[in-house]
């Protein structure tokens, strides 16, 4: 049974999915001097220069860093002011690239038409009201910020999430041929954030029914075509494209819970990619979990075609192994005595809160002890 029965819905993001779409980005976002900002990579492919040709005016930014800084924002904004010679007059931003470019893109279109440096918007001081006109692009299949208003930054060396209205892109232009060429690695990392997204988005106390469809379609999809994507199948890598935008809507709406607590210390501070970080606790959350929503999980394991949940666990811990990933945060540079300083900020995080069971700093330092 579902809750108080009372939710509530919004996103305003206009989803185009399609092989080939992003040649008609400058038709589909009507929009002619454009700043691009995207990773050095995405700059040289032919298939974006192409696409870009379409722009009447196009300055490119393409020094975006995984885990941007906040400081590196505000030296983007910098450098647009210097490359305009004053006030820029760009009629809207464009991200393109994974989660760390498109969160980076969701903040310099904020920041274009605000006052202030980005940590004083990530603590609070500040919030914005405006931004200019914002299309997301992804790469990858997995962080969902496309179709999320959440941005994530380093602050003081952590990593910090933060909402805001105008992070709500206008246009999410979803093309799985931009994700053909991602590396292996690249694939897995991302393919495990999008499906921790679909499981905590299902599982947390703030789920509600529409949500529940989203994550069970999206995680379904993602079990049956990550190990082919990996292996360079096309109608995988469509899937996955198209299941991380799913989990991304999904979770826009409920947040996510302890797995991404609990990632961000760990690629804070032994630079864990993001999506790895998360998967780490992810099966020992499942087993955890179990005892406060048996119920909901078993529809769950039922929806995606697993025994139970036990089964659900091995099958997420054999496609980490078959990534090439360990299972163990020793093997990532993590010691012993370093656990109790990953719980104390894990539990700072608020979406931990959100978790089934609520678990507390003991809780997690025992999560934590299990993988070690």
């Amino acid at each position: 049974m579902f809750g108080t029965g009372q939710f509530q819905l919004y996103n305003p993001v206009r989803v185009i999915y399609g092989k080939g779409e992003l040649k008609r980005a400058a038709e589909i976002f009507g929009i002619s001097n454009v700043l691009i900002v995207c990773d050095p990579y995405v700059s040289t492919s032919e298939y974006f220069k192409e696409a870009m040709a379409g722009f009447n005016s196009v300055f490119i930014y393409n020094k975006i860093i995984p885990n941007p800084p906040c400081e590196l924002i505000d030296e983007i904004i910098e450098s647009v002011y210097e490359h305009s010679k004053g006030a820029p007059k760009f009629e809207g931003v464009i991200g393109i690239g994974g989660g760390s470019t498109l969160d980076t893109a969701k903040a310099v279109s904020s920041l274009l038409v605000s006052e202030g440096k980005l940590a004083d918007y990530v603590e609070g001081k500040k919030k914005f009201e405006k931004r200019l006109p914002l299309m997301l692009i992804p790469t990858t299949s997995g962080t969902g910020s496309e179709v999320t208003n959440v941005g994530v930054y380093t602050l003081n060396d952590i990593k910090k999430p933060m909402t805001s209205p105008t992070f709500w892109a206008d246009i999410a232009l979803v093309d799985p041929v931009l994700t053909y060429s991602m590396p292996k690695r690249v694939a897995a990392t991302t393919g495990l954030d999008a499906l921790t997204h679909a499981i905590e988005s299902y599982w947390a106390t703030s789920t509600q029914p529409y949500t529940e469809g989203l994550a069970l379609r999206s995680a379904k999809m993602i079990f049956e075509s990550y190990e082919a994507s990996l292996n360079g199948e096309e109608w995988a890598k469509d899937e996955m494209a198209i299941a991380a935008t799913i989990a991304g809507i999904a979770f826009s709406q409920t947040r996510t819970t302890a797995a991404h607590a609990i990632s961000f210390p760990i690629t804070s501070f032994y630079n864990v990619e993001h999506g790895l970080a998360c998967a780490l606790t992810l099966p020992t959350l499942i087993r955890w979990t179990y005892k406060f929503i048996s119920e909901k999980m078993d529809d769950f394991v039922r929806y995606v075609g697993f025994k139970d949940v036990e089964e659900l666990a091995k099958r997420i811990e054999h496609m980490m192994e078959y990534s090439g990933f360990s299972l163990k945060l020793h093997d990532y540079g993590v010691k012993e005595d370093e656990l109790e300083k990953i719980a104390k900020v894990s539990v700072e995080a608020n979406i931990i809160n959100l978790t089934p069971g609520n678990p507390k700093y003991e809780d997690v330092l025992e999560i934590l002890k299990t993988i070690y």
